[in-house]
């Protein structure tokens, strides 16, 4: 290696170790797949260095997940929160229907996330902002990618080569704490989820990027994803033109945010309504739990349902929520419409600020607490425990 190419290696490395403790903080390592010793291996962060000449960057062809770990409050062990679901939907689903595998097996990727987080210890559940003594929830991010340089071409050959790797770092929230108490605003824009959700695929939120700013630009909290069909006043399902932003405004039917899933609950709080698949959402694995679980245990009924914009004018429902991993389970207390001008041309609201419907406040409350280890959990598939 000629002196200026060892340079820029070395400046490189300063250049990302500085990135990643502002951008990752309390992460030092990474677990990444070696394609020399074909197995996972353990690295500082700052050296996880790929090529931006690649397939996954310029076709978006990646596969990832999104999870969450939080020490338990009763044992002061870090637990990994629904990690054979998330697992699960990777390997079982969301890998196959990219068409290609990864290059570890589903054991060797969980059990690398254990190790990750293991080998970090309780520091990295320690708050980014310095001044405050509080363990807060660490984010877990494993990725499945065709590797840069493998070459060009929309058509991967078969023996193309595939990275895989594992990051945890803190971040205590992904919307503002301040919406937990308050409930936030969603903006409906007219977008619609067209393109079939068929995995957790980085193709799937190129354009969610783009949304989700301008429904902040305009003073929004979260955008809201409209189905591929209208449902109209009499509840006929129909498709209209994409460009048709008067029908979709009148007739839309609630799909989910851009990287988590909408429900809603009902208007006398007795029951949690979920979009169907057919919207063309992802499948929550945090909704499936609620579903399957914690609803039972707060008396709270599900239904599986079309939520669609007339119903919301008609007051049939007390308020949304959003519900995922790294939203965790967020209130929703008022939807804005907006014209193809981006013009607010309506406000529906579903309670006021600071005024929680009590059973949202009890799915919240609960889904904190079985996480947190407050309590015991739904079901015992909820937290994989890391032995320190």
């Amino acid at each position: 290696m000629s002196k200026k190419s060892s340079s820029h290696v070395d400046g490189v490395i300063n250049s990302l170790a500085k990135r990643a403790q502002e951008s990752f903080p309390g992460a030092k390592y990474a677990a990444v797949y070696s394609h020399t010793e074909k197995k996972m291996i353990f690295i500082p962060l700052s050296e996880a260095i790929t090529s931006q000449f690649s397939h996954a960057t310029d076709y978006g062809s990646g596969v990832f997940e999104g999870s969450s770990a939080l020490v338990h409050e009763r044992t002061g062990m870090p637990n990994i929160v629904l990690h054979e679901a998330r697992m699960n939907r990777m390997f079982q689903r969301s890998l196959p229907s990219r068409g290609y595998a990864a290059p570890v097996s589903q054991q060797a990727m969980s059990d690398a996330t254990l190790e990750l987080i293991k080998m970090h210890g309780l520091d990295l559940f320690k708050h980014p902002d310095k001044t405050k003594d509080e363990l807060v929830r660490a984010y877990v991010r494993p990725t499945v990618q065709p590797a840069g340089l493998g070459g060009y071409g929309i058509n991967m050959r078969k023996d193309y080569p595939i990275d895989a790797g594992i990051v945890a770092w803190a971040w205590p929230d992904y919307l503002a704490p301040s919406l937990a108490i308050d409930g936030g605003v969603c903006a409906i824009t007219g977008h619609q989820r067209l393109f079939a959700i068929t995995g957790k695929h980085s193709s799937n939120y190129g354009a969610a990027v783009e949304n989700g700013k301008i429904a902040r630009g305009l003073g929004a909290d979260e955008l809201i994803y409209l189905a591929p069909y209208l449902i109209d006043k009499g509840g006929h399902q129909y498709w209209a033109d994409p460009k048709d932003q008067k029908a979709k405004l009148r007739d839309g039917v609630i799909n989910d945010g851009p990287g988590e899933e909408c429900v809603a609950i009902s208007a006398d709080q007795r029951t949690l309504i979920y979009t169907p698949m057919r919207t063309n959402r992802l499948g929550g694995t945090t909704l499936q739990y609620v579903i399957d679980h914690l609803a039972a245990k707060i008396d709270l009924k599900t239904k599986e349902a079309d939520i669609t914009l007339h119903d919301l004018r008609a007051g049939k429902y007390s308020a949304l929520a959003m519900v995922g991993n790294a939203v965790k389970v967020t209130p929703m207390r008022q939807v804005d419409l907006y014209d193809e001008n981006l013009k607010l041309v309506e406000t529906i609201p579903l309670f006021d600020k600071g005024q929680i419907p009590e059973m949202l406040q009890t799915l919240m409350d609960r889904w904190s607490e079985e996480t947190r280890g407050v309590i015991d959990p739904s079901h015992p598939s909820l937290l994989t425990p890391v032995e320190l």
